[in-house]
């Protein structure tokens, strides 16, 4: 899953951040304190322990949390700044990796704002400064570093989301693919373990398909496949999830929804299919089953149930609704 991946990449930010942290500050914490430069070395020091504590409580956790992001950003851009005014102007360039690890921890907009803040907390240091020209790059510098990231870290979000819609979006009917429907009843299955939360699972399957596109070919096949995912859309309720799950069958999961109220839900799906849902030749129908979870039931036993259900449907002659045992 896409989610999965995206905290991977997440806990290997924070693991990456507190190598840099180790590698690229411990040795300044030796050195001012060999200089005498007490304050100086507990700051580096600082930052060292919050990463590596940050990168042991991830691992722990086995994900990075938002909390232990916020942490890491804050820990950032706060010892950049003090280092920043410790070591007044020589070390202001520390504020760069902070401006850019930013855009990594937070969301963009919490990023920008975080690093505003940051860059406007160094701006004594450039008033201070007796040259101009100088101040005026040293703030424009930050300022185009925190902006250019900006923009990478909105069009990579933009990136992501049109990945994770390929990823759980079915290409022809636009409705969740399979991979969404599997996370969707593992979600259904663990709000009923704490809540006891009743969910029933409506499969459909259209009726005599093939024979559709035997008769008017696969365009004419997509357009009736296309019709049926907009008529389910429109006609479920707002907390129930479609899917196509392949082919022309396609699920309902019904939250909050004990058997018998699906029982009642797919039968007026399965009257209004037959009555608005068409090919060049006539009417079409589909055949439904439904199974409501049972206690301590895998998402493949309660799939295999429901489906086992449109199964009885088509033996009983179609076009019905059938319960599973």
């Amino acid at each position: 899953m896409l989610t999965d991946a995206k905290n991977k990449f997440q806990r290997g930010l924070v693991y990456l951040f507190a190598l840099l942290a180790s590698l690229g500050i411990a040795p300044f914490c030796v050195i001012r304190y060999l200089n005498g430069e007490i304050v100086k070395a507990l700051v580096d020091l600082a930052i060292v322990v919050v990463a590596l504590s940050s990168a042991a409580y991830t691992y722990w956790r086995g994900q990075a949390t938002q909390s232990v992001s916020n942490i890491t950003a804050l820990l950032y851009s706060a010892g950049s700044v003090a280092v920043a005014h410790l070591n007044q102007p020589l070390l202001v360039f520390w504020l760069f990796p902070a401006l850019l690890a930013n855009f990594f921890l937070l969301t963009a907009r919490t990023a920008l704002i975080a690093n505003l803040l940051t860059i406007a907390a160094v701006l004594p240091i450039a008033i201070k400064l007796e040259n101009t020209t100088e101040a005026f790059a040293m703030m424009s510098s930050l300022l185009m570093c925190g902006s250019m990231a900006y923009v990478f870290a909105l069009l990579t979000h933009r990136q992501q989301l049109l990945l994770q819609g390929y990823a759980n979006q079915d290409a022809l009917t636009q409705l969740g693919n399979r991979r969404a429907m599997d996370e969707e009843m593992r979600l259904s299955i663990a709000d009923f373990a704490r809540n006891q939360t009743p969910v029933t699972l409506i499969v459909l399957d259209l009726d005599f398909f093939k024979m559709v596109n035997d008769k008017f070919g696969h365009n004419i096949g997509d357009i009736v496949l296309v019709d049926l995912a907009n008529l389910l859309s429109k006609r479920v309720r707002k907390t129930d999830r479609v899917f196509r799950f392949g082919g022309e069958e396609f699920v309902v999961i019904a939250r909050n929804t004990p058997l018998a109220d699906a029982l009642v839900i797919a039968e007026q799906l399965r009257v209004q299919v037959e009555t608005e849902l068409h090919d060049p030749d006539g009417t079409l129908t589909a055949s439904f089953g439904c199974a409501q979870l049972h206690p301590d039931e895998t998402l493949e036993e309660w799939f295999v149930r429901a489906d086992k259900a449109v199964y009885q449907a088509k033996q009983q002659g179609r076009n019905c609704v059938v319960a599973a045992d």
